[in-house]
């Protein structure tokens, strides 16, 4: 074994355990109290104004999803056309050309 390669997996074996030690012992922020509110209005435990809080999200991220979705529509749209043009004038360069013989078998 080359010591480059040698040298290579143990600093690779080091890294990784460092980082390993690091993300064990770091205390990590406690998780915020708007988290649960999802979970408790599934099972039924949210109050109105989470309920509230809620559905004015679900609206903006279906009014996101919909713009996406007719950008996306659009974008699918324009490269279908561009497919069709090129094919298009693939089909009349090929009715231009004068079209070959097939070799003969013997």
């Amino acid at each position: 074994m080359d010591w480059t390669n040698a040298i290579t997996l143990a600093g690779v074996f080091l890294g990784a355990a460092t980082a390993a030690y690091v993300g064990y012992s770091k205390r990590w922020p406690a998780a915020k109290p708007d988290h649960p509110v999802l979970t408790g209005i599934g099972i039924g435990y949210g109050d109105k104004e989470q309920q509230e809080r809620l559905i004015v999200e679900v609206r903006g991220c279906r009014l996101a999803l919909e713009v996406l979705a007719d950008r996306r529509t659009e974008e699918m749209e324009d490269m279908h056309k561009a497919l069709l043009e090129r094919l298009d004038r693939r089909e009349e360069q090929e009715a231009q050309r004068p079209r070959r013989q097939p070799p003969r078998r013997r």
